[in-house]
């Protein structure tokens, strides 16, 4: 058989599966950098800057993706932008706490189904391939 390489495009339930983390992503960025300015409890502050660096780190990594697959980066959220380190405390530490808590929650069901989607994509394409290979076969 002859080497067949393909060049696969995101769908596009992928591709705002990427620009929804990336604008959320970006918006969490803005929001850690002013409540790390603002909160008193350094428990809760090493967990803010331990969340701001996994959200920048997506941030880059989808920038990169895009970039590399040819694909559009949206605008996002940025801290010069958006954010107002002069304001006063928009939250207290603990609603802080919480709002960690819920957005871990939310991001944990975003990546389940993420991997659902890609996994059914994948399903999806072995038995395409599947009946491909079996016609090809079934025609020799």
């Amino acid at each position: 058989m002859d080497n067949i390489s393909h060049n696969v495009r995101l769908s596009s339930s992928e591709l705002a599966n990427l620009w929804t983390q990336y604008m959320n992503d970006t918006l969490e960025i803005c929001i850690f950098t002013h409540s790390i300015d603002k909160v008193q409890d350094e428990d809760i502050r090493g967990i803010l800057e331990f969340a701001l660096s996994i959200a920048e780190s997506h941030v880059i990594k989808i920038k990169d993706f895009l970039n590399l697959e040819n694909y559009p980066v949206p605008k996002g959220f940025t801290k010069k932008e958006d954010v107002n380190l002069n304001a006063p405390p928009l939250f207290t530490d603990t609603f802080m706490l919480v709002y960690m808590h819920v957005m871990t929650l939310h991001g944990l069901t975003g990546y389940a189904l993420l991997l659902y989607l890609l996994f059914l994509m994948k399903l999806i394409c072995l038995h395409l391939i599947t009946l491909i290979a079996d016609k090809y076969h079934h025609h020799k």
